[in-house]
């Protein structure tokens, strides 16, 4: 086994085994689909804090924060695409989005496992931004991963109403006149 199949079996377990579970046990009226959207706008938002930040706390211009900038904006970009995208995901049907975003969730791993330690070391109140950066990372990797789920097949609806099927002139015996 090579190691590209390897790290391709490590995102199927992480998928199958951690994150289709819990979408599964999700309320009726929210969808894995719609949380990992939520989780996905949740960090776009983080991320924005977390540039906004050093702006306010240290006196940083724009120019200084140019590479940050740029990276929010194709954060949003990818997160307008993958709401357009929703449409695609339907109930009782594969979810394409999962072999789509394959490499977008293993890349995701690996900076959240590069943001995590960078942000162990970071001195002083940079520690904040930092950890704002981390729980961003994270949302976006939990919502990457919620929105490759599988949707639930759609409820059978049952019949709450007992008694004949067919009413009118069968309720009178057959007889088409009660005279």
């Amino acid at each position: 086994m090579t190691l590209s199949e390897r790290i391709a079996r490590v995102d199927d377990w992480l998928i199958d085994r951690l994150f289709q579970p819990l979408a599964d046990r999700l309320p009726e009226r929210l969808t894995a689909l719609h949380l990992g959207l939520s989780c996905q706008l949740g960090a776009l938002m983080l991320d924005g804090l977390s540039l906004v930040l050093p702006m306010l706390l240290f006196g940083a211009t724009l120019g200084n924060m140019i590479d940050s900038a740029l990276i929010w904006c194709i954060s949003l970009a990818f997160f307008l695409g993958m709401k357009r995208s929703a449409p695609l995901v339907r109930p009782g049907m594969l979810n394409p989005l999962r072999p789509l975003l394959r490499a977008m969730r293993l890349l995701s791993l690996a900076f959240l496992i590069y943001q995590f330690f960078r942000g162990m070391g970071a001195p002083g109140i940079v520690w904040l931004v930092t950890q704002l950066t981390t729980i961003s990372q994270v949302l976006f990797t939990v919502g990457l991963y919620l929105v490759a789920c599988q949707p639930r097949p759609p409820y059978r609806r049952m019949s709450t109403r007992g008694g004949p099927v067919i009413e009118g002139v069968w309720g009178a015996g057959g007889r088409l006149n009660n005279t």
